[in-house]
């Protein structure tokens, strides 16, 4: 590994987010790599003491109430600066602490912190050297495995013969929460397309972010999030190509 990947790889087995396959292969290159190793417990170390000696900071009750003051509307409402609405929210996100509180403020920032953490599930399948959990072009094996983990498993499209085969699944985790990802390639790209249930609205749109394309739609109360490094137009064509063919009910796409 290069010392980028051993870094990234690093952090990646500390907060746990490596699967089985990954995690050994990770100890693997421990046991061969005594500097690495070292490293690694070191940081281990660090990261236990950290959570042992140090306390989240509370806002006192005098600084709630007077922020409640302050974003509440008076009674003759009138255009307020801007720079007075950013404090307030800076305030509020930064005094009260709460990740919720936060969330429903900004939930532009709650999206882009989303598509973070769906491109490093998505480098970290890469780099690993096998992207899937289970690896299969066959839906009906990859669908069984996700339903028996799933109260609602993911809709599976076979679209290999347009071009986008299926490769198998695995299960990324989001703020805490299991998701299940649905892995497709084409020619010498992987595609990573995670299932999530949707909240409130969902904008269907496409975007770049860090070289990698990114789709994302919604069907019914599941939104779809598609990764990867292909062309934007490819992408979009894959999107096209499964949504189609999850609205006609047919998951054997061609």
């Amino acid at each position: 590994m290069s010392t980028g990947n051993e870094t990234l790889l690093t952090h990646a087995a500390l907060d746990g987010e490596l699967d089985a396959a990954g995690m050994l292969d990770f100890e693997n290159h421990l046991a061969a790599n005594a500097s690495l190793a070292a490293e690694y417990s070191r940081l281990k170390a660090l990261r236990e003491v950290m959570q042992r000696e140090l306390v989240k900071p509370v806002a006192p009750p005098a600084l709630r109430e007077r922020v409640a003051r302050m974003a509440a509307p008076s009674i003759a409402p009138r255009a307020a600066p801007a720079w007075r609405a950013i404090a307030a929210t800076a305030v509020l996100a930064a005094g009260l602490g709460s990740a919720s509180t936060w969330l429903a403020l900004r939930p532009a920032i709650e999206d882009t912190n989303l598509v973070g953490t769906l491109i490093a599930d998505h480098k970290r399948g890469l780099l690993s050297g096998q992207p899937t959990d289970v690896a299969s072009s066959d839906r009906h094996t990859v669908k069984p495995w996700f339903a028996s983990r799933f109260a609602l498993a993911p809709k599976v499209i076979d679209l290999g013969p347009q071009g986008f085969p299926l490769a198998g699944g695995r299960i990324d985790v989001i703020a805490g929460a299991p998701a299940p990802a649905l892995i497709y390639r084409h020619n010498e790209h992987v595609i990573s397309l995670t299932a999530l249930p949707v909240q409130g609205s969902l904008t269907p749109r496409a975007f770049v972010i860090d070289g990698y394309s990114v789709e994302v739609w919604r069907d019914g109360a599941t939104g779809y999030w598609a990764i990867s490094d292909v062309d934007p137009g490819e992408l979009t064509k894959f999107r096209q190509l499964f949504d189609a063919a999850a609205k006609t009910g047919s998951e054997k796409s061609g």
